[in-house]
């Protein structure tokens, strides 16, 4: 039988990075069906302007300046949704940052400030979250993953780290949760999108010399927005987002593990790495950076060609993980 979520337009939805891409499409697309939102983000003006988009829909809409790396700030966003509406019925954990580079390239307080941020503001969200569920009896948590929470790449290793584990305590908690009595309508899904048409881009702190871009094929920011709402509706585990994301789940069991740590690398370097790198080291991992935050960050404009690289990439890895299975196979035969 399908699970079945709170009804959108009886739902108080809390939001963080509620200020740009994801965050702030899911926001509107929650608004234009009837839900009250709680808006939470480290930018304030831009958290205003989102909150004035969901208004004009016709919905209530309040903001929470807040930076999810700080667990007070996050339990200040639920008692600013508790004292605004008396409750919250859904709660996106979706603020996240990202930096790229190897390593020993990395400055320490970058690769653990992505971890304290994607991480453990999750961790703080859904504790917060449960707490509330538990009161009601009711309640969908979403957190966003990333089909790097399931492959790996050298150059944003704390992202990777921050993915995989969200992925990892999203299913520790459903385990938890169905040992428990009175927790059937509480539910926690974890949403993996591919690479998503936003800013966070332009945001990310780079170490690597080169222009940091999103892996093709890159997908419209209302497409994860959708899924998210989705999963208020009939709440799931996991949602993959994008045919790429689907294919990687896939290969990710398939390809022989010495093959793709030898060919990723190099795949990730021709599609993710472009031209000169800008000047803005640290992004906007420690400070919100206001002239980014908006939906899309205009990338599926150039998409074309990229994207065709990537899957002659992809498919230059999948006839080698196929030879590579092939010879397996005929190992086990002959001994």
């Amino acid at each position: 039988m399908l699970k079945r979520g709170p009804r959108i337009d009886q739902s108080v939805v809390v939001m963080t990075g509620a200020s740009s891409g994801i965050g702030r499409s899911a926001a509107q697309r929650f608004a234009e069906q009837g839900a009250g939102l709680v808006l939470a983000a480290r930018s304030d003006s831009d958290l205003e302007e989102a909150a004035r988009e969901c208004r004009r829909s016709g919905a209530k809409a309040i903001t929470v300046p807040a930076d999810v790396g700080s667990e007070p700030d996050v339990q200040g966003i639920a008692q600013a949704a508790l004292e605004r509406f008396g409750r919250f019925d859904v709660w996106v954990n979706n603020a996240g940052v990202i930096a790229y580079g190897q390593f020993e390239d990395m400055p320490s307080e970058v690769f653990d400030r992505v971890i304290q941020t994607n991480l453990l503001g999750q961790v703080y969200g859904a504790r917060a979250a449960l707490a509330q569920f538990r009161r009601q009896g009711s309640g969908v948590l979403i957190n966003l993953s990333s089909v790097w929470g399931r492959v790996t790449a050298p150059n944003v290793i704390p992202y990777v780290v921050s993915k995989h584990g969200i992925r990892a305590f999203s299913e520790c908690l459903r385990q938890g949760l169905a040992t428990k009595d009175g927790a059937e309508r509480i539910h926690v899904c974890t949403v993996l999108p591919e690479s998503v048409d936003t800013p966070i881009f332009q945001h990310a702190a780079n170490y690597t010399g080169r222009e940091a871009k999103p892996v093709p094929p890159v997908i419209d920011v209302e497409r994860t927005a959708k899924a998210i709402v989705g999963c208020v509706r009939r709440p799931r585990g996991e949602v993959t987002v994008g045919q790429m994301g689907h294919a990687v789940a896939i290969a990710a069991g398939i390809v022989p593990r010495q093959l793709y740590e030898r060919v990723a690398p190099s795949l990730f370097g021709r599609t993710a790495l472009d031209g000169d790198q800008t000047q803005n080291p640290r992004g906007n991992v420690f400070e919100p950076e206001p002239e980014w935050n908006r939906v899309d960050g205009g990338w599926r404009r150039s998409d074309g060609r990229r994207a065709r690289r990537v899957l002659a990439g992809a498919a230059a890895l999948g006839t080698s993980a196929a030879a590579a299975g092939l010879a397996a196979h005929r190992v086990r035969h002959k001994s």
